[in-house]
């Protein structure tokens, strides 16, 4: 019986500022252009956001109801299908069938990050948006020629040999962790056990400035009704602004542009009196299409908390997508010959992600750390007073495509 090594797949995703050189370039020739996909790429960029909602629902279920959720599932996602890569048989159909990518052909999907990881870099110039991927091998393990090829051609990845064996594996990760995401995650791995043969990292560093952005001057301090009952003092930012807003009877959403308009903060606040945690159960792509894209145009008085936010979850993550049916890739019946002859399956799901959101902009970062071992609408208004002093869910979303990078549910300060 062959020896069971481990493959631990980190993903690392940020949204962050740190050095001048991440600074967005102002620049007068930004005009904005969708992202043409083909018809199959369009229906698994909508497909991929079934899996966002469809995450953040089952992990929000699991975890505490009074705690704040930030998470990228566009990176779990990434780094998840890069694992599918390698997986075989049945062990592929279920981690496909979870990241919802059934229907589509193994070279649709390798195709559509082929595609949409370029795109998104280049959408627009005044917004920073940067996407690495990498793949780390001990000398020890023989992979697959193929499946690095896959990696290299469709996700971009860099390929490198590491003697896993040292302390200078952790170092090389987290120093090109830190690299790729401009100081803003230093520290990924503390250390590599000695049964780990292989890594895969995804970094996708993100900064982005309002196109309209608040006035300090004009911020207030004012109470935030948490969850749990309690009051919280935060700092409103508040502006008037003349845009489109969706109004229904459970919550109202509106969407506030970064760049040229090609990302974009979606924040739905429900009514006074419904759960926030309710809200969230019923997320999924028609709901999100009324959020997103519903509503009339108001002239609206916004009033946004300052806040940041951090979360990290582990046991969930596994937990949540063995619900979702990724169910033999976390036992030893798992297939990942695609990848090697030596036996794996993953034990390991790390996720953390933090959010900045302030005057300017937003920031945020997210790690996914995945180890594998061997073997009705309300009548129109003239006014609308959109103020935030309760639980609200947000997203951070590109136009075109509807991708979402990132989604959170603050339900305290």
């Amino acid at each position: 019986m062959k020896k069971m090594f481990t493959l631990t797949l980190i993903a690392a995703t940020l949204l962050a500022n740190a050095c001048d050189k991440t600074q967005p370039q102002k620049t007068e020739d930004n005009v904005r252009e969708d992202i043409v996909l083909t018809k199959a790429q369009s229906d698994l960029s909508s497909k991929s956001n079934v899996f966002t909602f469809d995450f953040m629902k089952t992990l929000a279920s699991k975890d505490d109801k009074d705690i704040n959720i930030f998470t990228s599932p566009l990176s779990l996602q990434m780094a998840l299908a890069m694992t599918a890569e390698g997986a075989i048989g049945d062990t592929r159909q279920e981690m496909i069938n979870a990241l919802h990518l059934n229907g589509f052909s193994e070279a649709e999907v390798s195709g559509y990050f082929e595609t949409i990881i370029p795109a998104l870099e280049k959408v627009d110039k005044t917004t920073v948006m940067e996407i690495a991927n990498s793949f780390w091998a001990k000398q020890s393990i023989t992979i697959k020629n193929d499946y690095a090829a896959k990696l290299q051609a469709s996700y971009y990845a860099e390929c490198k040999t590491l003697d896993f064996d040292s302390s200078a594996a952790a170092r090389a990760i987290n120093s090109w962790c830190s690299d790729k995401t401009h100081g803003m995650i230093n520290q990924v791995v503390d250390e590599i056990p000695e049964d780990q043969k292989v890594a895969l990292v995804n970094a996708i560093y993100f900064k982005g400035e309002w196109t309209s952005p608040f006035e300090e001057s004009a911020n207030t301090d004012d109470n935030f009704s948490n969850h749990d009952g309690t009051k919280a003092k935060v700092t409103l930012m508040n502006k008037d602004a003349s845009m489109r807003v969706f109004v229904g009877k459970e919550a109202s959403a509106l969407s506030l542009p970064y760049g040229n308009g090609a990302y974009m903060m979606t924040i739905i606040l429900p009514e006074k009196g419904v759960d926030v945690n309710s809200i969230v159960a019923g997320l999924n792509t028609e709901t999100w299409s009324d959020y997103y894209l519903g509503g009339d145009r108001y002239q609206v008085s916004i009033s946004l908390p300052k806040f940041e936010t951090e979360y990290t979850a582990s046991d969930l993550c596994i937990a949540a997508l063995d619900d979702m049916g990724m169910k033999s890739a976390f036992t030893r019946a798992a297939d990942f010959t695609g990848i090697s002859d030596t036996r794996l399956y993953i034990d390991q799901v790390i996720h953390k992600a933090k959010v900045k959101v302030n005057e300017k902009g937003t920031e945020a970062a997210a790690v996914s750390y995945i180890g594998m071992r061997t073997t009705s609408m309300a009548p129109p208004q003239q006014h609308i007073y959109f103020k935030v002093d309760r639980p609200f869910i947000y997203a951070i979303s590109e136009i075109s495509t509807g991708a979402i990078v990132f989604l959170g549910v603050q339900r305290k300060f």
